[in-house]
């Protein structure tokens, strides 16, 4: 069990982040594809091309969720398949060119909505954000080196 003033914290902040994320995705819709699939193409645009196995684990879902992704985004020209270098009997997994456009567009679209909520923010709590950029990161990092044994199962 964790520290009791970190399990406080989490409490604090996590259903904040949670709804800020999901606030921002409902402001600002990615078109026709899911979630599932927003999230596997900005994977691959952060990441670079992978195997099909790695993008599961890293989107934390078995594989035949991310075949099916991935499938819908092949066929709309927003990823593609290419033989692993290293193995040719495997597949990697990139974005394309269109996908690329496709998720700056998105981010894009994106940014205008937290930058337009945020206009609304006083000089202090803008202050408070900008400090909060490294921690948060650095959260992220944190979270994304979590191996699959230590999550936690209800």
């Amino acid at each position: 069990m964790f520290d009791t003033e970190l399990t406080n914290l989490a409490d604090a902040i996590r259903p904040t982040m949670a709804r800020v994320y999901l606030t921002i995705r409902r402001r600002s819709p990615f078109g026709e594809y899911t979630a599932a699939q927003g999230s596997t193409l900005a994977t691959l645009a952060e990441h670079g091309p992978m195997r099909m196995g790695e993008l599961a684990r890293r989107e934390g879902v078995r594989m035949p969720t991310v075949t099916a992704a991935v499938d819908v985004l092949v066929g709309h020209g927003l990823l593609r398949r290419d033989p692993d270098p290293d193995d040719r009997r495997a597949v990697q997994v990139s974005i394309t060119d269109d996908g690329r456009r496709e998720m700056a567009q998105l981010q894009s679209a994106r940014n205008e909505v937290l930058a337009r909520a945020m206009a609304g923010m006083t000089d202090d709590e803008l202050r408070a954000l900008r400090a909060a950029v490294p921690a948060l990161r650095s959260l992220r990092a944190q979270l994304e080196s979590l191996d699959e044994s230590s999550a936690l199962t209800i």
